[in-house]
């Protein structure tokens, strides 16, 4: 299921070019990865680590001046705790399968340079079009793959 959605969002997006890694991981691990790499010892529900540079679709870098073609492009990893996306999930009583969904489209705009963390305006603009692109992860479900964000 969430393979699918990452390759509808993505799609959606229009970067239905390029490659998401996802891995669904525990708490623990999740924990280790927080702390390392954002000095935060504690779990987390979801982390991106970016491939890009600089926001470049074009390629990304193995080495410094290299790039691979446009047509394997990684964006990145999205990393999402499913211990703690279930806790989250009966907290706000909504489906496990909805939480996922909403934290992978989370995980997916911080790749594409979106940051709720700079200010105000910035968690505006993410958390909106984090909004019209999970409706449309919805809708694509019951359409068939045929949704579009509004």
């Amino acid at each position: 299921m969430l393979r699918e959605e990452a390759a509808t969002l993505m799609r959606l997006a229009g970067r239905e070019d390029c490659e998401l890694s996802i891995l669904l991981t525990g708490d623990r691990r999740m924990r280790r990865l927080n702390a390392y790499f954002r000095f935060r010892d504690k779990p987390t529900d979801v982390l991106s680590f970016g491939q890009m540079t600089d926001g470049d679709l074009g390629g990304f870098a193995v080495a410094p001046g290299e790039y691979r073609p446009a047509d394997s492009i990684l964006i990145g990893d999205v990393v999402i705790s499913w211990e703690t996306a279930a806790r989250q999930a009966r907290e706000m009583d909504i489906s496990i399968a909805q939480r996922l969904r909403t934290l992978l489209v989370h995980g997916f705009l911080h790749l594409l340079g979106h940051d709720h963390e700079k200010s105000k305006a910035d968690a505006k603009l993410m958390f909106e079009y984090q909004d019209r692109l999970e409706r449309a992860l919805a809708e694509a479900e019951k359409t068939g793959g045929h949704g579009q964000p509004r």
